[in-house]
Parts: C-alpha cells; sequence; structure tokens
C-alpha cells in the first residue's frame, strides 16, 4: 500500500469521464521526486583521505647527468680535436636533423661518429646541453652562432630563444651581422628589430667596415632598407607639407 492510496487504480475508474482522469484518451501522471545527495565514505581504507607529496620531475636533471657522465654512449661528435660522447636515440628524438642522418646510409650513420665543422666547442656543447635537458644559459655572447646551429639541427625552441637574445641585446656594433643572419634564415621578428636600428643609425652604420660586408654586398638586404628609407623620408616630407598649408 502507499500513503494513505491503493497501489492500483481499476481500468473502469480511470475510463469514467466524471472523473476527469482521461483528457484526449491521454493519461497524465504526476510524481514528486526528492533527490539526495550522498557521500561515500570509505572505513576501509583511512590513508585514502591522506595527502601525498609527489617528488618534482628529475627528468631535465637525469638526462643532463647522462650526458655528463656519457655512460652507455653509443656516438661521437668531434669538434676539431674535442670529442664528445653522445646517445643517438637521444639526439634522434629531439633534432630532425639528427633523425636524418641517424636513419640515413651516410658513413656517418656507419661508423657512428659525426663531424661538426663550422661551429666551436663551446656552442656545440651549449646545443647538446639544451638537447638533453631543454634549457639553456649564458647565451648572450654567442647567440648569433646558437642561432644559426639551431637552425641547422632544426631546433626551433632553441632558434626561438637565441633570437630573443639577439633582439634584447641589439646595438649598433652587432645589428649589421644580425640583420644578415635574420635574411640567412628568415625571421621577420629580428629582421624587423634590425630594421629599426638600422634606419635610425644608418648614416653612422654606413661609415662601418660591417656595412660592407654585410649589407653592400647583399642586393636584397640593400634594396630593402633604401625602400623603408625612402618611405619614412616620404612620410616625413609629407607630414612638413601639411603642417605650411
Amino acid at each position: 500500500m502507499g500513503l494513505g492510496f491503493p497501489q492500483f487504480v481499476k481500468r473502469d475508474f480511470l475510463l469514467n469521464e466524471s472523473n476527469g482522469l482521461l483528457n484526449n484518451n491521454k493519461l497524465t501522471i504526476q510524481c514528486e521526486a526528492e533527490i539526495t545527495d550522498l557521500e561515500t565514505e570509505n572505513h576501509d581504507n583511512p590513508q585514502t583521505s591522506m595527502n601525498i607529496s609527489i617528488p618534482q620531475s628529475r627528468l631535465s636533471l637525469d638526462y643532463g647527468n647522462l650526458y655528463d657522465s656519457s655512460s652507455f654512449y653509443d656516438c661521437v661528435i668531434k669538434v676539431k680535436d674535442t670529442e664528445i660522447q653522445v646517445h643517438k636515440a637521444i639526439l634522434a628524438a629531439r633534432s630532425p636533423a639528427f633523425h636524418d642522418i641517424f636513419t640515413s646510409a651516410s658513413d656517418e650513420s656507419q661508423t657512428n661518429i659525426i663531424e661538426i665543422k663550422d661551429f666551436n666547442v663551446e656552442v656545440v656543447e651549449k646545443m647538446l646541453i639544451y638537447i638533453y635537458t631543454d634549457e639553456v644559459s649564458y647565451i648572450e655572447d654567442m647567440a648569433n652562432e646558437i642561432f644559426e646551429i639551431a637552425n641547422e639541427y632544426k631546433l626551433d625552441r632553441l632558434k626561438a630563444i637565441s633570437e630573443q637574445s639577439m633582439c634584447n641585446s641589439l646595438n649598433t656594433d652587432n645589428v649589421l651581422e644580425r640583420f644578415a643572419l635574420s635574411d640567412k634564415y628568415p625571421t621577420e621578428r629580428l629582421k624587423k628589430c634590425c630594421e629599426e636600428l638600422i634606419l635610425k643609425n644608418m648614416e653612422c652604420l654606413k661609415k662601418t667596415k660591417d656595412w660592407k660586408k654585410y649589407i653592400h654586398s647583399n642586393l636584397s638586404l640593400l634594396e630593402r632598407l633604401l625602400f623603408k628609407s625612402h618611405n619614412i623620408c616620404s612620410t616625413e616630407s609629407s607630414s612638413e607639407d601639411e603642417k605650411k598649408e
């Protein structure tokens, strides 16, 4: 039995129109329900509510130690008279360029000896530390070279880090070389930063040896600068004419 009502209704009572239960042969049933939020308690394992201290990741540190110790190395990178012991799997996983070397039929993949001739050992070691740890520091004095080697071995994040360093330390002593680099390895951010500084110091920079070395011999850069300079002069001239009127 329900609360004061029978559990079932008789068919005759339901079909009796005087009771008003059927409307167009449709029966509407209205229910009320109360939902109670139940909390589950686990009395069998009191440790489930304890806060467990999770150690910080040691991945970067452990891989850095692996690089320093050279344990289980299977490849050697030669930079002049220096030999650096490394691990092919890590280099291939981090650098598409190294991956291509190790999966090709080249002498390097057969001998597991890679000779790097275009960069000094300090720059190569910075790149390798980045490959192992995903971190790099103190590159301000070699930002240009780090930028180049990052492009060479297709390390996009290292390229961005070194590019940021170059933009932050830009001055009249290094701007022309870095402007040439921005053309060799296309990057609009570095190129724009260099352009702004060059255009502000054009007359002074034209008298330097670097102008002839990096700009005068590069027609595309020279044309770009002259075009920008002409536009600036035209804009300034138009502004002066408007003021006179």
